[in-house]
């Protein structure tokens, strides 16, 4: 299994563009490189950041991600990140997030980049798990790796194990200007990328050795959340069945200072904090109780956020393999059931 990431963040553009050059995009984007080429899970070939001429144009962001895309394995890791700025047309046919590039004018939508040119080579990579790193206004209107409705060619597949974390999830506008409560260079970066990378420096308190997708986005989240000098947005996650708990990058925190494993949880309140945070390893626990079962799918359900309800979905198609016998089914189905009924 290989890792393997490409980094795109134009960070400068002309001056007649309309568009802000902040200096926050490149140093996110470098910082990235360095802090993956430290990892021991990734190493420093496995990252490649794209320079200065490569970005300036939508032919050079594009042929790096296809060479990126084309090498990968059925048993690799693809993450591509973007830092920059995000435009959204709602009068373009088939209205769609577009990310800036150096030559990118404000008005012009064509001198930017297709967030679906990005999606299509991502979801014909053959890497098992794809995941898109998003830092820019706008990215909270990007739909899944595999979003319905589906499309003709290669985006009418759709594509298991693919996850898309986006710098905000209510509003239009993330944030350029560095999060002074952040040490050091990552004062320097956005403060979604700064937060995040301190994440992937520092480690958390999860007792897990690795991260996933699912541990590092809740750090991400409580990390913005309890910053002591700004108030930032909320990150956003939408996932497409990438629920296998593989590991993407090193808890580097000391062994010492992280939390003693949870034990196995009770309440299904206390199943639906487990579950959220990838730990599917205990899912076959949950799946010898039917009831318990569904008043989780339950909760999930009803829960206003999206990884909540498709994290749903993936345990409903698990109990319907699991509950063939018909009391078991009918008991699992009674919680789900009044749930969809209040």
């Amino acid at each position: 299994m290989a890792f393997r990431a490409v980094v795109i963040g134009p960070a400068r553009y002309a001056e007649d563009s309309g568009i802000d050059s902040h200096p926050s995009i490149g140093a996110s984007a470098q910082m990235y490189g360095e802090t993956l080429a430290a990892d021991g899970m990734w190493g420093p070939d496995s990252c490649r950041v794209l320079g200065e001429d490569e970005v300036q144009t939508t032919d050079g962001v594009m042929r790096a991600l296809q060479q990126a895309a084309d090498e990968t394995t059925p048993q690799d890791i693809f993450l591509v990140v973007y830092v920059g700025h995000g435009q959204y047309w709602s009068d373009l046919p088939g209205a769609q997030v577009h990310f800036s590039v150096g030559r990118s004018f404000r008005d012009k939508p064509w001198t930017w980049l297709s967030s679906w040119y990005v999606y299509r080579v991502m979801r014909k990579a053959r890497a098992r798990l794809k995941v898109l790193i998003a830092d820019c206004c706008y990215s909270n209107l990007l739909p899944q790796l595999g979003e319905e409705p589906l499309l003709p060619g290669v985006l009418g597949e759709l594509d298991e194990g693919t996850c898309v974390f986006t710098a905000v999830k209510n509003l239009n506008f993330a944030d350029a200007a560095g999060c002074p409560s952040l040490p050091g260079d990552l004062a320097q970066c956005t403060p979604f990328s700064g937060h995040l990378l301190r994440i992937l420096q520092n480690g958390t308190k999860d007792h897990n050795h690795q991260l996933t997708i699912g541990l590092l986005r809740e750090a991400v989240k409580q990390e913005m959340e309890r910053c002591p000098t700004a108030r930032h947005q909320v990150p956003r996650m939408s996932l497409n069945d990438a629920r296998d708990g593989t590991p993407l990058f090193t808890n580097h925190m000391e062994p010492a200072r992280r939390d003693l494993a949870p034990r196995l949880p009770v309440a299904p309140e206390d199943w639906v904090r487990t579950l959220l945070l990838d730990r599917d390893d205990r899912l076959e626990e949950l799946l010898k109780d039917a009831q318990k079962t569904g008043a989780v799918v339950a909760l999930l359900n009803g829960a206003p956020d999206e990884a909540s309800r498709h994290l749903a979905g993936y345990i409903d198609d698990r109990a319907n393999s699991a509950f063939t016998e018909p009391r078991a089914f009918a008991r699992y189905w009674n919680q789900v059931d009044r749930a969809l009924r209040v």
